[in-house]
């Protein structure tokens, strides 16, 4: 008989993320916008704001874990339970889903097998599971990210690029230090709990 693991939280995990999908940084947000935003009509700092709109869009994804740019998710989990919740989200789809046991097997699982609401997978059952020292680990590929981005999260990027635009010292090449109360308010809206 098959038997799924305890029900629980998922052990160690590891990810990595590719870009696979069609829209990027100002498919979320254009220069043009966020000109328009802080009402800047000049061209002379385009390349700057162009820039700030992407460290922003990197920022709040890393803050917050969800994806504003679709990408593709290869996670794989050292233990897991029933209930398998996915790091990056919203989760547009699952490619596949791998049980490995001790000995390196894959088993791919069946949509039979498993479904998923919201952001966690649901795992029916699982091959290989017969002793709790023999913990099984998990190897998960999804699509992550929005289709349409909320407004609430465009607002909260308006807002940081603005914030870093007007206070440039605080903004060193390639990271965005700093991020304004009202941005966060945004952001934390659609944030995991």
């Amino acid at each position: 008989m098959l038997k799924t693991p305890y029900k629980g939280k998922t052990g160690p995990f590891t990810f990595s993320t590719v870009d696979t999908g069609t829209n990027d940084s100002t498919d979320v947000l254009s220069t043009a916008d966020a000109k328009a935003w802080m009402r800047v009509d000049t061209s002379a700092d385009d390349s700057l704001i162009a820039d700030l709109v992407a460290e922003s869009i990197d920022f709040a994804e890393e803050q917050y874990g969800f994806q504003l740019i679709e990408k593709t998710v290869t996670v794989e989990y050292e233990y897991y339970g029933k209930e398998v919740r996915l790091p990056l989200y919203p989760v547009q789809s699952v490619t596949s889903i791998k049980a490995i046991d001790q000995d390196g097997t894959e088993t791919t699982l069946t949509s039979d097998e498993y479904y998923l609401t919201g952001d966690t997978l649901i795992i029916d059952s699982v091959y290989g599971w017969e002793v709790p020292d023999d913990r099984i680990r998990l190897k998960v590929v999804y699509v992550a990210g929005y289709t349409s981005i909320p407004s609430g999260i465009t607002l909260g990027l308006k807002k940081l690029v603005a914030s870093n635009y007007e206070d440039r010292q605080d903004v060193v090449e390639g990271n965005v230090s700093e991020m304004p109360n009202s941005s966060k308010k945004h952001f934390k809206r659609y944030a995991k709990l």
